[in-house]
């Protein structure tokens, strides 16, 4: 097994699980590989070698559930690039590269009106964080950005996107974490606003990401 190697990260597959483990110490053939939590080295534990896959999405392309997979492995399937033609168009009429990153469904979301403990709080926003982290893949480096954050329902109930701000904040973090904004302040970043999209099964959130122009940056960032 090439693909496991002392020192190396790996992060749980499923979507809300938000734990990264290092590899500490593994032999050729074992069963079992030693492994330590990536971030702190604690809780040292024996796992099995099988639940270290070679990437989090099977070989027909499918996202692994269980186990767990390298952390610079693909996790899903691609789903950046520019926006297609026949999705709507949500920067109708304005200039600059457009791009498209999409969540998995089925996350958690973090809503304004929710009561709960910091502890869970904090889970939820990390997993956003990362899942938007690992979606971002392949969206280059831009200075500033126009960020359109739409929510797709999983019914058509009336909704005030605007409550899912936790959840679209977490989401710009994980931007600035892959290195696509060096960071999110008002000098770099117009939004993220908010929108309502279309029903999805599980629900989803989308970021829009529109590159802002020279002309854009002095007119609109520095007012």
């Amino acid at each position: 097994m090439n693909h496991i190697q002392a020192g190396r990260i790996f992060t749980a597959c499923h979507s809300q699980d938000p734990t990264r483990i290092r590899i500490v110490r593994c032999e050729d053939g074992d069963r079992y590989v030693l492994v330590a939590d990536a971030d702190t080295g604690a809780h040292r534990r024996l796992i099995l070698a099988d639940k270290l896959h070679p990437a989090g999405i099977t070989s027909s392309g499918q996202r692994r559930k269980s186990g767990y997979a390298p952390e610079d492995a693909p996790t899903a399937t691609p789903q950046l690039a520019q926006v297609p033609a026949e999705a709507k168009d949500w920067f109708e009429g304005m200039p600059g590269r457009r791009f498209r990153v999409a969540l998995p469904p089925r996350l958690l979301l973090l809503n304004s009106n929710q009561r709960l403990h910091h502890h869970k709080r904090a889970d939820l926003t990390k997993v956003l964080r990362r899942a938007a982290w690992a979606a971002c893949r392949g969206v280059p480096h831009l200075e500033r950005a126009h960020i359109i954050g739409v929510l797709h329902p999983e019914d058509r109930q009336r909704r005030d996107p605007a409550n899912w701000y936790p959840s679209f904040k977490a989401c710009v973090d994980g931007l600035v974490d892959q290195g696509v904004l060096d960071d999110d302040d008002h000098t770099r970043v117009i939004g993220p606003d908010m929108r309502l999209g279309h029903v999805v099964s599980g629900s989803r959130l989308v970021l829009h990401v529109r590159e802002l122009t020279a002309v854009e940056v002095a007119g609109d960032l520095r007012k």
